[in-house]
């Protein structure tokens, strides 16, 4: 099968991910925000955190999840460079890489922000 082929079909397979993905920490952010308190960490060093911030920072994620998700739109992609084409592939490519990095922060920070609301 022609990578190019196989990136684009699992492209569209991870965005439908991604917007699962996003909604749910949507909703858990919001959920999380009364149980949290006025101060929650922001920024940790070798374990500690080591800067607070407001609690409304929990909906950071979610917003830059969205953003993310609309510039990473098939269409958009598509409307720059044409489908199966080496500069598609490769953009392709590079946001489902970027898009995995940012799921692996995510799940962190829920982590982190699950064990301060309970």
């Amino acid at each position: 099968m022609n990578l190019s082929i196989l990136i684009s079909k699992s492209y569209g397979k991870l965005i439908a991910i991604h917007w699962v993905v996003t909604t749910i920490l949507a909703l858990t952010a919001i959920v999380f925000y009364p149980r949290l308190p006025t101060e929650v960490p922001t920024h940790f060093g070798f374990g500690t955190a080591d800067s607070p911030g407001n609690k409304l920072s929990v909906f950071v994620l979610p917003i830059a999840l969205i953003v993310f998700g609309l510039v990473c739109s098939r269409r958009w992609i598509d409307r720059q460079y044409a489908d199966l084409t080496i500069q598609n592939t490769l953009i392709k490519g590079l946001m489902m890489v970027l898009m995995v990095i940012l799921w692996w922060g995510v799940a962190v920070a829920t982590m982190i922000y699950y064990r301060l609301a309970w």
